[in-house]
């Protein structure tokens, strides 16, 4: 079996930055006291065949260096074909990189490179949850942080057709616009949103199921959301009108908007999503993947993570 780590370092991430801190990256690993072997990235679905290959191979620590749709194909790689965790012992970390950084905030990972490749080495563990989302095609995508469909996958779509995706210009400013240009042509749907057997009939702007409490660079979306709760938190944002939906949109950076009244917040394991007339597409850590309906499942435990342990019962909080 294999000691060094298996370091999958996605170069175009961030319009390439992520390429241009390849030494800096070496660096901080190497002065922690962790040994790699690096990987990069050569396009689309490339870190979830890596890494499947990697853990057949021996490697138990797989880190990632890239943004938050880099760190969800990783995630898909610690299972197989079908489904299956490849090797339930395997350690995952997270070095900063890319300019979304949602999950990170969430799991309490240091923003600097010097201190997560540190707290990779400190062996720091914690278990945390994973989701699977199961399309009506077949398909299936694996997840840590959040999948939601309606408006956010609208927005995501936007932002990854854009000019931004290639220059790097990513993160709050980015999304925040894409945000607002989507809201003012955005035609909510009559959604079925199955709980635990549950069943919730909306006209909605956007359904999250969180496992993570940040997304869409820095929105606190699921304040209340644990990583390693055995649940999601289930955000269903229904429909209001425009002028009341812009206001609303600052809160959704603080964490306040489950207050107001178009807001509801459940809690669950197994949630099913369908709509009426055109599906809404989905977002999975960043990327637009599938559209309705779909299943999303809670795999309690289900990943391994380098960072900061759970504190009187609450998850660390780091700063951007």
């Amino acid at each position: 079996m294999t000691t060094a780590a298996f370091l999958v370092m996605n170069p175009a991430s961030a319009g390439g930055r992520t390429r241009r801190s390849g030494p800096a990256i070496a660096t901080a690993l190497r002065t922690a006291g962790v040994g790699f072997d690096l990987h990069r990235t050569t396009g689309p679905g490339d870190a979830t065949d890596a890494v499947r290959s990697a853990l057949t191979r021996g490697y138990r620590t797989i880190v990632v260096a890239g943004g938050d749709g880099t760190l969800n194909e990783v995630v898909n790689g610690f299972f197989d074909a079908e489904g299956s965790p490849i090797e339930p012992d395997a350690v995952l970390g997270v070095l900063p990189s890319g300019t979304g950084g949602d999950f990170r905030r969430a799991a309490g990972i240091p923003p600097q490179l010097g201190a997560a490749a540190a707290l990779i080495a400190s062996g720091s563990r914690r278990r945390i949850d994973a989701g699977r989302v199961d399309f009506a095609t077949g398909d299936r995508r694996f997840f840590i942080n959040i999948a939601d469909c309606g408006m956010g996958g609208e927005v995501v779509d936007r932002v990854n057709r854009s000019a931004h995706k290639a220059t790097g210009a990513r993160g709050t400013a980015v999304f925040l616009a894409a945000s607002l240009v989507t809201l003012l042509g955005y035609a909510p749907r009559r959604a079925q949103i199955d709980i635990d057997g549950i069943r919730i009939d909306r006209d909605v702007r956007s359904v999250v199921v969180a496992n993570g409490r940040y997304f869409g660079g820095g929105m606190h979306v699921a304040p209340g959301a644990e990583l390693d709760d055995g649940r999601f938190d289930v955000v269903i944002i229904a429909e209001t009108g425009r002028m009341r939906a812009l206001s609303g949109i600052p809160s959704l950076y603080r964490g306040r908007h489950v207050a107001r009244r178009e807001v509801e917040v459940h809690r669950g394991r197994v949630v099913r999503v369908m709509c009426d007339g055109a599906p809404m597409l989905f977002d999975v850590e960043g990327e637009q993947v599938g559209t309705t309906p779909a299943t999303i499942t809670c795999l309690p435990g289900a990943i391994t993570l380098c960072a900061p342990q759970r504190v009187q019962g609450r998850s660390p909080a780091i700063s951007c």
